[in-house]
C-alpha cells in the first residue's frame, strides 16, 4: 500500500562539500517552521532529498502556496511512495494516468539513485511506459508531454509523482548572517531585499518617514511589504525613524542642490547606529545606478562614505523593467504602486546635485552638527515585529 509524500530537491547545496550537513539541517529546520501551520508527521533527509511525510492531501494547494517560498528548494512533487517491486511502480504510475485518456500523451522519466536496484533509469522509462499504453493506450511525446511521470528509486523506495513545482531556489534563510535593508514603499528596495534573503541572510529593515508633513501611507504600505516579504524569512524586525527634524534644518540651511545627498547620508549613518546595536554586518540598498539623481555614481560614493559598513545594492544594474517583473513575482509590487508621499521624493528640489565632491557635502554637515543629530536616533525611533506562519 503506498502513501502520499513530498519530496524536496535543494538548489545550492549540493555543491557546499563538507558544509552541505549543515546547510541541509537549516533547510530542514524552516520547511518545518513554514509548515507550522499545515499537518505532516515527519521530516526527513534521504540521499540528497527531503522527504515529508503525514500530509493532509485533501488540502495539497494549501501546501503548494507555503512551500514554493521556501528559499534554499528548487523544486518539490507529490509523490506516491512504494516498496522497490516494479509491478507496484507500474501500478502506481497507471493510478497517475487515471484523468487522461488515448487523446492523451505522456512521458516516463525515471531517476535511479540506488544502482542496486536491477533495472536502470532507460529500463524503467520503457517497461513502465509500455505498461501504460497497453492498459490506457496513450501515446509516447518525449519532448512536449500532457503528463510527465516522475519516478524516483531511492534506498529501497520507489517515488511515483506527476509534476515538479518550482521554489525559488538559493541558500537557506540562516545560513548567511543577518543584515540591516533600508526599506521604502517603492518598487526598488523590497526587490533588492529578497535577492539577499534568497542568499540565506536574514534581513531586518529600517525605514525613515516625514511624517506628519507627510502622511503616515509610506508606513503602512512598508508593513504590507514586510508582510509579503516575511513569507521567504517567516519574521523579521522594523524600524521606523522619523527623519522630518533632520530634513527641516538641512532645507532651512543648505543649498536646495544638495538635500538628498544629505537626506541620504543622514539615513546611512543612523543606519549604522542601528546596525552597530543590533550586530548587523552589512546594509542593504535598492538603489540603481541612474535611475535618479542621488544615484549616479559620484552620490553612491558620497553616500557609501557615510557608512562604516558595506553597502551592498543588489540591483545596481538592473533595468527597471526586470525590477518591476521580480516584484510582481513575489507579490510587492500592487503594493509599490499604491500612492504614498516618501521622505526624500516629496522633498526633491528642481535642480538636484547629481556629481556630488565629498569635501563639500562634509563640510555642509559640520553647519548643522549631522553627527549629534544622529547620535539620538535611540529617542525617536519605533520598533514592530512582524510574524508570517507561526501558530
Amino acid at each position: 500500500m503506498s502513501k502520499h509524500v513530498i519530496i524536496v530537491h535543494y538548489h545550492e547545496l549540493s555543491l557546499k562539500g563538507k558544509n552541505r550537513n549543515w546547510f541541509e539541517k537549516i533547510l530542514l529546520k524552516n520547511i518545518k517552521r513554514h509548515l507550522s501551520n499545515l499537518a505532516f508527521t515527519n521530516i526527513s533527509r534521504l540521499s540528497g532529498r527531503i522527504i515529508i511525510e503525514g500530509i493532509d492531501f485533501e488540502i495539497w494547494n494549501e501546501y503548494t502556496e507555503v512551500m514554493s517560498n521556501v528559499i534554499g528548494i528548487r523544486n518539490f512533487i507529490l509523490a506516491a511512495e512504494t516498496p522497490l517491486d516494479l509491478e507496484q511502480i507500474k501500478n502506481k504510475a497507471l493510478e497517475a494516468c487515471k484523468s487522461y485518456n488515448e487523446n492523451n500523451n505522456f512521458r516516463i522519466s525515471s531517476r535511479r539513485q540506488n544502482k542496486k536496484f536491477k533495472y536502470t533509469s532507460h529500463q524503467i522509462n520503457h517497461i513502465v511506459g509500455q505498461h501504460i499504453v497497453d492498459h490506457k493506450g496513450l501515446t509516447v511525446n518525449l519532448d512536449n508531454p500532457d503528463l510527465d511521470i516522475l519516478i524516483e528509486i531511492v534506498n529501497d523506495k520507489a517515488f511515483i509523482g506527476t509534476k515538479k513545482i518550482r521554489a525559488f531556489g538559493g541558500l537557506p534563510v540562516g545560513t548567511g548572517d543577518s543584515a540591516l535593508s533600508l526599506i521604502s514603499s517603492g518598487i526598488d528596495s523590497p526587490v533588492a531585499s529578497f535577492n539577499i534573503i534568497k542568499r540565506g541572510v536574514s534581513l531586518d529593515y529600517i525605514h525613515f518617514h516625514s511624517s506628519p508633513a507627510t502622511s503616515r501611507q509610506s508606513i503602512y504600505n512598508v508593513e504590507s511589504i514586510l508582510k509579503q516579504l516575511c513569507r521567504y524569512q517567516i519574521n523579521c524586525t522594523l524600524y521606523l525613524f522619523p527623519l522630518l527634524d533632520i530634513q527641516n534644518i538641512i532645507m532651512d540651511q543648505i543649498d536646495s542642490k544638495y538635500w538628498v545627498v544629505l537626506f541620504r547620508r543622514a539615513m546611512i549613518k543612523i543606519a549604522n547606529k542601528v546596525a552597530q546595536q543590533h550586530r548587523y554586518k552589512v546594509l542593504i540598498s535598492g538603489e540603481n545606478i541612474g535611475q535618479v539623481a542621488s544615484q549616479t555614481l559620484s552620490n553612491i560614493a558620497t553616500i557609501d562614505d557615510a557608512s562604516s559598513i558595506p553597502i551592498i545594492r543588489p540591483l545596481a544594474g538592473h533595468n527597471k523593467e526586470e525590477i518591476v517583473d521580480q516584484a510582481a513575482i513575489i507579490d510587492t509590487y500592487q503594493i509599490s504602486i499604491e500612492p504614498y508621499q516618501d521622505c526624500c521624493s516629496f522633498f526633491v528640489p528642481p535642480n538636484p546635485e547629481t556629481k556630488s565632491k565629498l569635501y563639500r557635502i562634509q563640510m555642509l554637515e559640520k553647519k548643522f552638527n549631522l553627527d549629534d543629530m544622529v547620535n539620538e536616533y535611540k529617542n525617536k525611533i519605533e520598533v514592530k515585529e512582524f510574524s508570517y506562519y507561526e501558530k
